[in-house]
């Protein structure tokens, strides 16, 4: 506290208020520029926030287009691959109503090969190609073993009889094969 008396006594020369003028002068620079520079930092940072705010709900509405984008294709194809089964049916359809008509037993086997030929047709021409599995070594990423056969005439792991056909599309399995397989007695 003695200190503080003693700079309170202290007496100031008129060069050292001129100093303290300049002084103050000078805080009051530096302090409206302080101010300014905040004022424009908070300008600044407020623009970066709505152009935040307009990125996310840009990104919203990409991700609500996309979302409807991919259900209108998905709806599309549903669609494509009906229409090419519809004449599928129909040939079935005709072909039951024709042995119907005729009582003949004939003429419904070859009305269903006819139609099994052009499901067959199509599903070649859409890309799905049939896996050839009996005589092949089990393989679980092609294959679904559903009964094994202890037996010591085929190596072990070789598919004996196949229940389901499996199928692949552009090299893709999309239904495994069902399958018997061999093991050692």
């Amino acid at each position: 506290m003695s200190k503080e008396k003693d700079v309170r006594k202290v007496k100031v020369e008129p060069e050292d208020q001129e100093a303290e003028e300049v002084g103050q002068d000078v805080l009051a620079e530096d302090f409206e520029a302080l101010q300014a520079e905040m004022s424009q930092l908070q300008k600044d940072a407020e623009e970066a926030h709505n152009r935040y705010l307009r990125t996310l709900a840009d990104f919203d509405n990409f991700r609500k287009r996309q979302r409807d984008e991919t259900a209108r294709l998905c709806d599309f194809a549903k669609e494509e691959v009906i229409s090419k089964l519809l004449p599928i049916l129909d040939n079935f359809e005709r072909s039951v109503d024709a042995a119907e008509a005729q009582h003949s037993y004939d003429a419904l086997v070859e009305g269903v090969s006819l139609t099994l030929k052009g499901l067959r047709d199509l599903l070649d021409k859409e890309g799905v190609v049939p896996m050839e599995a009996v005589g092949q070594e089990f393989n679980p990423e092609l294959h679904e073993a559903l009964m094994r056969t202890h037996t010591d005439e085929y190596p072990e792991h070789t598919i004996l009889e196949e229940f389901e056909r499996g199928y692949t599309i552009n090299g893709k399995v999309i239904r495994p094969a069902r399958v018997r397989v061999a093991v050692p007695e």
